[in-house]
């Protein structure tokens, strides 16, 4: 090696190691990126440990991304060199990266017939006298070899009863539980054996324990469990269940194909009744067992999660200890959190629990529920607000917030009571429930709307007051009611509020300069409220509002990170453990979130601040947090839809050059940040995003990407997207079924799909050659064997392709006809309203005569027709379906059958977006078959009459001119 080269090398590594700020760390890692990865390069002679240690790390990553590159002769100098030195390497630190070094040299070279040496000095190493080389051995067999490990039996059985190192016994055990992975139900001899091998191994644990060595003891819980054991020490135990939370998100591949979901739901149960520390910051077994119930629940399809949750919610209601009827609501609230749509359906029975709960003696908390049931839960919750335990009130309030936000008209009937009681709380209560009594008056207010005037003066005048308080202790007040005002504005609306205006702002502004993340955050959501109620008028506040946005989006967050360098995490690939505070991050969060809100209601008044804001957005896109980047990249999309608004109202094509010149600005780093998004919640925003852009500006947005954002969904629906790869040793994992999809799983589908659907608008009929991709992905969707949510999405997403694409469609009707009409049989309301949608556009935008299967067609939505309630909109979609049908062929209708259930279906109760075509296909009969409609007008004509004067009806001018003109 070149003396000089190596030279450098020490050096650059030498400041690494010794750097103490955040620059000089990336001033190192530059160089190193720059000077230094051109070729994999180690500093094996250094005195130093931290450097070689260092050196080994470097390596690592450059064996993963230039291996194959590497000349032979290189490659074997490499071999023999990490071999010798990690014989030789006293530090542990060091010799643990060289065996991650030599793992991933193996795991290139094994599977091309290379290093057949390796394996022989692994064993050598397994037999050695020196326990660091017998560590060394098993863990890197362990890591390389898994697949042939069932060969290893005899030579674990000895290694995890090593009589002189306690660390061989450790990672023996780990090594033992990779060798579990690759058990099979079947290999009975593998099965005998690794059982046999059970009591050594819970003998490690129990030495770990006894000897205090808590780092060993945790490397053996993803083997053997003791969450469950009350006996052990809670520290302990905390450990173990947060594996168990670590396990859901990242191995739920295995936990499913080994069938231990079920066990584990029912060991954590128990769990939940412990007590829980008086400080809600501090863990416990409880608090820990509902996050492994709650990552089971988003993390697993929910028919297999909530089954047996719920079942054991009705078991533990019953008993006579008021714990277990605690940890039954408890874990019935953190279920609900990933099973939403699943367990719609039984959303009745849920709140029949709930107000058990409610009704209870010992007030077991109840989780926020829907408020379609306000009529059950609002008097309970309000027989809570009196409890003379404060803790009580606390969360009856928070329920009521939830509850009151979505009650609309139905507010009226509580207001005078619910007020009362909310203001003697503001007034009187602790200073734990007033910030909580405040934000429950918020939702009243912002449920009710005008009809909270009376209540109006009053408490502005106590918000006002509130806004105004100084000292620690009341900051928590002063943010709900900097929320709160902006809550009011909205309510009573900004004619009523105008006269607060001067006021509030200037105390929400002088609230930004207190050093307290949650105060900017409370004031940056007045800001963006105010500006959606006041529009133009609320620009005056901009200059004073601009600088805080930037310099929050410029806030520095080194002192949010602290820099543990316990090495065993610096040899890991990100070279460090972060502890991060996410403060600062929750205000950029925030903060982006009323950048676009401003722009939007303020327009011009908002473009002197435009370009800065913009390219601090730009940078978010990057940040850790995923909340942050996601609100950066909703805010830019507003950037783009607003200045489209603004330069060229209503027009689609061409854009204005200011809009283009936006996509420009916003679409290239939009999608890098796709490329290597891992969240699926940023990844499935970002698709409804880009869906609704393509409907506001039209084609500009993405006829320059559309390769691109096509690739991308593909690996959606390929399920090889960053965001779905849960974790790298799951990515070959098979499901026991992979048509169960966990809800988020289904919810980034369903919104790569809602995308790909609105493609077809864009393109038209190009968009054949993308839709000859997609369609077996979507089609895949609609088969029995998934759940009510992905059989939706697919018949639903084919159904506005269908629509979209118009005539060009014609080409896929034999495709698509069978699957409409197998999901017009289909048990759920969800899925037949989607399919009569789609056979019905379908009938209406292919160019072929599908007038010989109408007959089947109106056999399938008869029963749509005729059901009550109109669920999921299916009887407007059976509507019209029939009404697509008359206008392509009325001759091959039996109007004289069909008109009766039609007119009965009458008039559109939901989807109003049916409307057009069903008046459409009225005007086409009164103009065309009017005798053979004659003997229904009397049906009819009230039908019409409701549907004109109802302001929510949509037609087309011609249809609404000819029909007032009957």
């Amino acid at each position: 090696m070149d003396p000089q080269y190596y030279s450098g090398l020490q050096e650059v590594l030498q400041t690494l190691v010794s750097a103490t700020d955040t620059s000089t760390i990336q001033q190192a890692t530059n160089s190193l990126k720059q000077q230094f990865y051109s070729k994999p390069v180690i500093a094996k002679d250094n005195e130093q440990w931290q450097i070689r240690q260092l050196a080994v790390v470097e390596l690592r990553k450059q064996i993963t991304a230039q291996w194959d590159s590497v000349d032979d002769a290189t490659t074997e100098q490499i071999r023999e060199m990490v071999l010798k030195m990690i014989v030789e390497e006293q530090n542990d630190l060091t010799r643990h990266g060289l065996a991650r070094v030599i793992s991933s040299i193996a795991k290139i070279d094994i599977p091309n017939q290379k290093w057949g040496n390796l394996i022989q000095f692994l064993y050598q190493c397994c037999q050695s006298n020196v326990a660091a080389h017998r560590e060394i051995g098993v863990y890197t067999i362990a890591d390389t070899m898994i697949e042939h490990l069932e060969h290893l039996f005899g030579l674990f059985s000895k290694l995890v009863n090593d009589p002189e190192s306690l660390v061989v016994q450790v990672t023996t055990v780990e090594a033992l539980g990779k060798v579990a992975e690759f058990i099979e139900p079947g290999e009975q001899v593998a099965i005998k054996t690794f059982q046999g091998l059970v009591p050594a191994m819970a003998q490690v644990l129990q030495k770990c324990l006894a000897t205090g060595d808590e780092d060993s003891a945790s490397k053996c819980f993803e083997v053997i469990s003791v969450g469950t054991n009350t006996d052990l020490e809670d520290t302990l135990r905390i450990m173990a269940l947060n594996f168990l939370v670590w396990t859901a998100t990242y191995k739920r591949g295995r936990m499913q194909k080994l069938k231990i979901v079920q066990p584990l739901i029912e060991q954590m149960f128990p769990i939940t009744t412990e007590e829980d520390p008086v400080d809600t910051d501090e863990d416990s077994p409880s608090r820990v067992a509902l996050r492994v119930l709650n990552m089971l629940s988003t993390s697993l399809p929910p028919q297999q999660v909530f089954p047996t949750v719920i079942n054991l919610v009705l078991q533990y209601m019953q008993n006579a200890d008021p714990m277990f009827r605690k940890g039954a609501m408890l874990s019935l609230a953190i279920t609900i959190d990933g099973c939403v749509d699943f367990v719609r359906s039984q959303t009745g029975d849920i709140v029949t629990l709930i107000c058990a709960g409610l009704g209870d003696p010992r007030h077991a908390r109840a989780p926020d529920e829907i408020a379609e049931y306000h009529q059950k839960l609002v008097p309970l919750i309000f027989g809570l607000l009196n409890d003379g335990t404060m803790e009580i009130v606390k969360y009856a309030c928070s329920a009521l917030e939830a509850i009151l936000e979505g009650l609309g008209e139905a507010i009226k009937q509580y207001l005078p009571q619910l007020m009362e009681r909310l203001v003697v709380l503001l007034d009187s209560g602790s200073i734990e429930v007033k910030p909580i009594a405040l934000a429950a008056i918020g939702s009243a207010a912002h449920s009710s709307g005008e009809d909270f005037a009376p209540y109006f003066d009053e408490v502005v005048k106590r918000v006002k007051q509130a806004m105004a308080l100084t000292g620690d202790d009341v900051l928590a007040l002063r943010g709900v009611a900097t929320d709160t005002a902006g809550t009011l504005a909205e309510g009573v609306g900004k004619d009523a509020f105008r006269p607060h205006l001067e006021e509030t702002m200037k105390l929400a502004l002088e609230g930004m300069e207190i050093e307290s993340s949650n105060m900017r955050d409370c004031g940056f959501c007045y800001f963006g409220v105010m500006s959606r109620v006041f529009k133009d008028e609320f620009s005056q506040y901009l200059q004073f509002i601009a600088p805080h946005l930037i310099r929050t989006f410029k806030a520095d967050e080194s002192s949010a990170f602290g820099f543990t360098q316990t090495s065993e995490d610096m040899d890991e690939e990100d070279d460090a453990d972060f502890n991060v505070s996410t403060a600062i991050a929750d205000e950029k969060e925030v903060a982006a979130d009323a950048a676009g809100e401003l722009f939007a209601s303020t327009g011009s008044g908002f473009l002197p601040y435009l370009e800065a804001t913009t390219n601090e957005l730009i940078e978010l896109l990057d940040h850790y947090s995923d909340s942050t980047r996601k609100s950066a990249m909703i805010a830019l999309f507003t950037f783009i839809r607003t200045i489209n608004k603004m330069s060229k109202p209503g027009a689609r094509v061409p854009v204005s050059n200011e809009t283009a010149s936006m996509i420009k600005i916003v679409l290239p780093p939009v999608l890098k940040m796709w490329e290597d998004e891992d969240d699926k919640m940023v990844v499935a925003q970002l698709c409804n995003e880009l869906r609704t852009i393509m409907q506001d500006v039209g084609p500009a947005v993405t006829v320059d990407y559309a390769e691109e954002i096509a690739k991308y969904i593909l690996e959606i629906f390929e399920k090889k997207a960053l965001c779905q790869m849960v974790d790298e040793d799951d990515e070959e994992e098979e499901l026991v079924d992979e048509d169960e999809l966990a809800e988020l799983d289904s919810l980034l589908i369903g919104a790569a799909a809602d995308c790909i659907a609105q493609f077809a608008s864009v393109f038209g009929d190009q968009f054949e050659p993308i839709l000859d991709t997609f369609l077996p992905h979507i089609a895949g969707y609609a088969k029995p064997s998934f759940g009510v949510s992905e059989r939706a999405m697919a018949v639903g997403c084919l159904s506005e392709i269908a629509k979209n694409m118009g005539p060009a469609i014609t080409k896929y009707a034999e495709t698509l006809f069978p699957i409409f009409m197998t999901g017009l049989q289909d048990p759920e309301a969800e899925v037949r309203s989607n399919s009569a949608y789609g056979v019905g556009v379908l009938i209406e935008a292919a160019t072929i005569d599908v007038s010989p299967y109408f007959n089947d067609v109106l056999k399938a939505v008869y029963p749509l027709l005729r059901q009550s309630g109109n669920p999921n909109n299916s009887n407007d979609n059976a509507a019209g379906c029939v009404a697509r049908l008359i206008v392509e062929n009325a001759d091959a209708v039996p109007l004289a059958d069909v008109l009766p259930v039609w007119i009965a279906a009458l008039p559109i109760k939901g989807d109003h977006l049916e409307d057009i075509a069903v008046y459409d296909a009225v005007c086409h009969l009164l103009k065309n078959k009017r005798a053979q409609v004659e003997p229904f007008l009397g049906a009819l004509t009230p039908v019409l009459k409701k549907a004109m004067s109802d302001p929510a009806t949509l037609m087309t001018d011609e249809s609404r001119q000819y029909l007032s003109s009957l």
